[in-house]
């Protein structure tokens, strides 16, 4: 078994590095136009997952405030090894600096990731996942996809997130990369769903709210990976099969709550989720 995972091992390495270099000199481009060409099976999938999730949901909802937020706290505390990996990887050494010291203060001062002691200090987690690192190297992103259970991606950070949840640091630690995953998945995806109920009820179009807000938050974590402002026009934004906004008013401007995808993603709490 030990000679098994080596070998493992050995192989993604080797594939990592050709890939670096494949992709070595590729423009990258954070402002891409949305690419949907598979929308009435995205739609489908959307809307399977959201029947499949609402009974967690409400369980999710369910639980009281402060046992939701340590078990948030938590479940943020354990990306941060992936987090720190994938900021070496894409060259991001302050950032690397930043999330081990998060990481360490969390888990000595914060029982173990139970309390964010850093966020409350002001030090903020930073974005870092394999597919923000495969931008990074030059990948191109491919089509948008809506994946069951773990909700809206692109075909490059769908990947990226494979490769997430199989190369997990934690979960090589406790020796379960499927249960770390699962579980994580599960909590995160139900509570997005459930923040996300009453932007459902009053939208013209779901999917394409849901779209244009995985769209404008991935552009700033991808422009974050590269050292660009995150705020920027994006013709990402520009979706003309979404719904258009009432005027004078901003009812379907996509909100910042939205995770890019369900495990595999590490970002900051916003604001209105540390208040809570």
């Amino acid at each position: 078994m030990r000679h098994a995972r080596g070998w493992v091992n050995w192989a993604v390495a080797s594939a990592l590095l050709l890939l670096l270099q494949a992709c070595a000199g590729v423009p990258r481009d954070a402002s891409l136009p949305i690419n949907d060409p598979n929308e009435q099976l995205n739609r489908r999938v959307m809307a399977a997952s959201q029947a499949m999730l609402r009974p967690a949901s409400r369980v999710v909802n369910a639980i009281p405030d402060p046992v939701q937020d340590r078990l948030r706290d938590f479940s943020s505390n354990l990306k941060e090894p992936r987090i720190f990996v994938n900021n070496v990887l894409q060259g991001r050494f302050k950032a690397a600096h930043t999330t081990a010291g998060r990481f360490l203060g969390n888990s000595i001062f914060g029982l173990g990731g139970l309390f964010d002691i850093a966020s409350r200090e002001g030090v903020q987690q930073n974005s870092g996942d394999f597919g923000q690192t495969l931008f990074v190297w030059g990948v191109a992103e491919g089509p948008y996809v809506v994946r069951p259970y773990l909700g809206p991606s692109t075909l490059r950070d769908a990947f990226g997130s494979a490769v997430d949840m199989a190369a997990d640091p934690v979960g090589w630690v406790i020796g379960s990369q499927a249960a770390l995953s699962v579980s994580t998945s599960l909590l995160e995806a139900a509570e997005r769903l459930g923040q996300l109920k009453q932007a459902e009820d009053t939208s013209i179009d779901f999917y394409s709210f849901v779209r244009s807000a995985y769209y404008q938050t991935r552009r700033a974590e991808l422009r974050e990976a590269i050292g660009l402002p995150s705020a920027i026009e994006s013709p990402a934004l520009d979706d003309p099969d979404g719904p258009q906004p009432a005027s004078g008013t901003n009812a379907q401007s996509p909100p910042a709550m939205v995770e890019p995808s369900t495990v595999g993603r590490g970002r900051s709490k916003t604001s209105s989720d540390r208040k809570r």
